[in-house]
């Protein structure tokens, strides 16, 4: 037996379709059934992309991976939009939690997420980047 590391497309493509289909078939075993779903939004202003968010549902959780507003254009309700829609999708979705991450870098991020009703649920210190990154959450009702 040997471990190989993959570096190639055409390896990890094989890796990936392995993952795939054995976390399915332990999944179906355990009767846990639900697929991920991908939403990405954005906010246009002349044909101009000026908000990006990206969103997963995954079972009864919704996570935020990103939330991406131009420069110029924050400070005028661009992340509230696109967080109001998260956390719609979310609802529709019969999601029972929202979820996302962000760094001590993006402190306008964490005050943002923070008066929106999102509570810290854990503090991972020398994590990614080597620094401290803040899981929140919260309830969806």
């Amino acid at each position: 037996m040997q471990i190989k590391q993959i570096i190639n497309n055409h390896d990890k493509k094989i890796a990936d379709n392995f993952a795939h289909n054995e976390w399915k078939r332990f999944n179906k075993k355990l009767a846990y059934g639900w697929n991920t779903k991908k939403y990405t939004f954005v906010i246009l202003e002349d044909k101009r992309i000026v908000g990006y968010s990206n969103i997963k549902i995954n079972g009864g959780a919704a996570y935020l991976s990103q939330i991406i507003v131009s420069k110029e254009m924050r400070g005028k309700g661009m992340g509230d939009l696109l967080l109001k829609k998260f956390e719609a999708i979310a609802k529709n979705k019969k999601c029972h939690i929202a979820y996302l991450e962000t760094s001590e870098k993006h402190k306008e991020a964490l005050k943002f997420y923070k008066n929106h009703g999102y509570k810290t649920i854990a503090n991972l210190k020398n994590n990614k980047f080597h620094l401290t990154w803040y899981f929140l959450g919260k309830e969806i009702i």
